[in-house]
């Protein structure tokens, strides 16, 4: 599907692409509009499989005048975390919290945005810090003024893009951007793809014509090895603040340090609220054993079939949970998941202020999972902090808990990190690399700004046969 014959557009639509460019790696810099796909028997398109790697799109607006504008109330179960919140008790003992900037935008408001994307909502759950829509392909987590939408298939997420910034605007007050990100995995599918989507200097150019270099800075990157699995980013971020060597806006710089003392700013508690941590775990060539769970029960088919099964289609998303051990990841978060008709499973979890998120495609020929999490580790913070207790100690501990429930023949990694102002990056100590029975193949760190970013690439390790050679004599050498 053209961009122009998208139910939106707006302004800020991309004009047809280019049509020639040297090409290199053609899934990847090729600039073609491509080809209507041929008609395909349903036979061809199962041989085919589902493309599970997701897009992942998000922003961060800057709130009105320093704080939210509209705001009203959602009502809550007793808290489950010791995480630091802002929900409150009434007279009569309930708790409830309030909602503010984007939070305030009305469900239909976002089905119609979804729409664009081809995609609808399943199921919301929310808490006093974000709302979380369970979609039917993927995810979608809400904050006052920070939105990631993820969807996997052939969505055309980009191309709600234009709708999203309108909706900021009209119902929040949103008109500043402070960052925006969108990354991807390398496709299983790219020919499958409607355009922007599948080539990715098509999908870079169809973003910096959104944001345009008069008034943001955007670079777009490919990390690991672009014949096999590699990692697509592009970011964004408004011009007119520069950043010193450690990243921090040369605007804040004085004011920042102004209270240091022995090294440490007289704000640090304050500042490291700030920071941001975002790991994910793309996992390919799973165990097919372990798949096993994530197809419906011979009795949740029939259930689906005869139309009133829903309290067992809700316990086969029970029963993924707990067989496949997902439930020991963060056993204290508040879950909301999906197992789909006949295979697949969605989850998305809410921890405090944090969220979790896990997709699968368990199909043999297409296998694939992923794992998303802004909860942090430990080793994160040079504190302990209220909550922390039920966290990992690193991320290589979330790592490994999370591929012994998958199981995969290969992997990467994205840890992406935000330092407060004045705090050195860290990121690069924070994965060692070293996951028991996988070898890792490429370890990139790339430092952007107020950000850090470690991508890494994991195979299963093989023990290569030990060659006996028979001398005269008969002994091995």
């Amino acid at each position: 599907m053209i961009i122009k014959d998208s139910p939106i557009c707006g302004s800020g639509a991309a004009p047809p692409p280019p049509t020639t460019l040297p090409s290199i790696s053609q899934h990847i810099f090729s600039i073609t509009q491509p080809e209507p796909l041929p008609d395909e028997s349903a036979g061809k398109q199962t041989q085919c499989g589902f493309e599970g790697p997701e897009k992942l799109f998000e922003i961060w607006f800057r709130p009105v005048n320093g704080q939210d504008a509209d705001e009203s109330f959602g009502n809550l179960h007793t808290p489950t975390h010791a995480y630091p919140n802002d929900a409150f008790r009434d007279e009569s003992g309930g708790w409830h919290y309030r909602k503010t900037g984007l939070r305030t935008v009305q469900r239909d408001v976002w089905e119609q945005m979804l729409s664009i994307v081809q995609c609808q909502v399943l199921n919301v759950i929310e808490n006093e810090s974000c709302t979380a829509y369970l979609l039917s392909e993927s995810s979608m987590f809400v904050y006052p003024n920070r939105l990631i939408l993820k969807t996997c298939g052939t969505t055309t997420l980009l191309h709600a893009v234009s709708r999203i910034l309108e909706i900021a605007a009209e119902h929040c007050g949103f008109h500043d951007i402070n960052a925006v990100f969108y990354s991807r995995k390398a496709f299983l599918y790219p020919e499958k793809q409607a355009w922007p989507h599948g080539r990715w200097s098509d999908e870079v150019t169809y973003l910096d014509k959104l944001f345009p270099n008069d008034t943001y800075e955007t670079s777009g990157y490919v990390l690991g090895n672009i014949n096999g699995d590699h990692w697509c980013l592009y970011m964004c971020t408004p011009l007119g603040a520069g950043l010193d060597l450690d990243g921090v806006e040369l605007s804040d710089s004085s004011s920042s340090r102004s209270g240091e003392s022995d090294g440490e700013s007289s704000g640090a508690d304050e500042d490291e609220e700030e920071e941001d941590v975002t790991l994910e775990i793309l996992m390919t060539q799973l165990d097919p054993e372990a798949m096993k769970p994530f197809w419906r029960t011979a009795m949740e088919l029939r259930a689906a079939k005869e139309g009133g099964g829903e309290k067992v289609l809700k316990e086969g998303a029970k029963r993924v949970y707990r067989e496949t051990g997902i439930e020991m990841i963060y056993p204290n978060a508040d879950v909301d998941h999906y197992l789909f008709d006949p295979c697949g499973y969605s989850l998305n979890g809410l921890l405090g202020p944090y969220y979790f998120t896990i997709h699968v495609t368990p199909e043999n020929i297409c296998s694939y999972a992923s794992f998303e999490t802004t909860i942090p580790a430990k080793n994160f913070y040079r504190r302990t902090r209220p909550g922390s207790e039920t966290e990992f100690e690193s991320f290589d501990d979330v790592i490994s808990r999370v591929i012994d429930c998958f199981k995969p023949g290969r992997f990467s990694t994205t840890l992406f990190t935000r330092k407060a102002a004045g705090h050195k990056h860290h990121a690069s100590g924070l994965m060692q690399g070293n996951i028991k029975g996988f070898r890792c193949r490429d370890r990139i760190v790339q430092s952007l700004g107020k950000w850090d970013l470690v991508f890494s690439h994991y195979d299963r390790a093989r023990v290569a046969a030990r060659k006996v050679v028979k001398g005269k004599s008969g002994a091995a050498r």
